[in-house]
């Protein structure tokens, strides 16, 4: 199957691709948001949220990514240790690699329509594909979404399970993309059983483990997409739906430290208490949980 890769270039996704080529033709990695680490992108998306959200949100998002960097995610060097490949060393890839600023522009289309591709993987952005690029593919688009979906849609969704303590929605679920933010078809999804030693703390180290853990699942399902040409989506009827977005600082506080607002003063306790209500989930139902097929 003729596949091309769409996400950043880092060591993660480049050695998670190769594993992918071991059975796939990958014709080219369109390796996407190029300057997303520098200074004035960072300053354009804070801009951004705070027309979107206000400053204050904005402001507060921030601080959990300071806060993360520096404190959270200490632990987690001792478990990246352990899987140098994936996240320490860089994987050379033998197929053709392009920087790509603007994946909708007319020349990249133009070169992902020329390659005909049979599927689109992606894994690791934050870009919103429209339908003039994700409906090249013959067989569709596919993101490896860090989470189960329907539960946990959206971003930073490892860690929002954590810090709720919803053990049993931790995993990945690779899906076909639509016009609606991780609620295209589910090709395969399954679960993640949490190791001693994690915790909120090693949420994107936890994050990125389930997808390695689930490598040979998605490989299958490639194969079997491959041999059929089509895919009966797992069935989600039944099932809870949430859409998250970015943690901020006072709810990790509030989530991670605090059984209950009693234990906040001022206040920081009522604005914890705001955002505890709102959570930017989307609740729409509340039947039992179903077990993934």
């Amino acid at each position: 199957m003729k596949i091309i890769f769409a996400g950043r270039d880092n060591n993660f996704n480049r050695r998670y691709i190769k594993e992918v080529s071991r059975e796939h033709e990958v014709v080219c990695c369109l390796f996407l948001e190029p300057d997303r680490f520098k200074a004035s992108n960072r300053f354009k998306r804070i801009v951004g949220r705070i027309k979107k959200y206000g400053i204050l949100t904005a402001v507060n998002e921030v601080l959990f990514h300071c806060y993360d960097r520096i404190y959270i995610r200490k632990p987690e060097s001792a478990f990246i240790k352990t899987k140098p490949d994936f996240f320490l060393n860089t994987t050379e890839l033998e197929c053709p690699q392009y920087l790509v600023k603007n994946i909708h522009d007319a020349h990249w289309l133009k070169l992902t329509k020329g390659l005909a591709p049979d599927i689109i993987f992606s894994m690791c952005c934050n870009v919103k594909f429209r339908k003039e690029f994700y409906s090249i593919p013959r067989l569709g688009t596919f993101v490896l979404h860090e989470g189960l979906t329907p539960e946990y849609k959206g971003l930073h969704t490892i860690l929002w399970a954590l810090l709720k303590k919803d053990y049993g929605h931790i995993g990945y679920t690779l899906l076909k993309v639509n016009d609606k933010m991780d609620e295209g078809g589910i090709l395969t999804q399954g679960y993640y059983q949490l190791k001693k030693g994690e915790n909120h703390r090693t949420w994107s180290w936890v994050s990125h483990n389930a997808l390695i853990e689930g490598l040979d699942d998605v490989k299958r399902s490639l194969k079997k997409l491959e041999h059929l040409q089509c895919f009966e989506p797992v069935k989600i009827q039944g099932r809870i739906q949430g859409t998250y977005t970015w943690m901020t600082l006072t709810r990790y506080l509030y989530y991670s430290r605090f059984s209950s607002s009693s234990q906040l003063s001022g206040s920081f306790a009522l604005y914890a208490q705001k955002e505890r209500r709102t959570d930017y989930r989307l609740t729409i139902r509340h039947n039992s949980h179903q077990p993934l097929e």
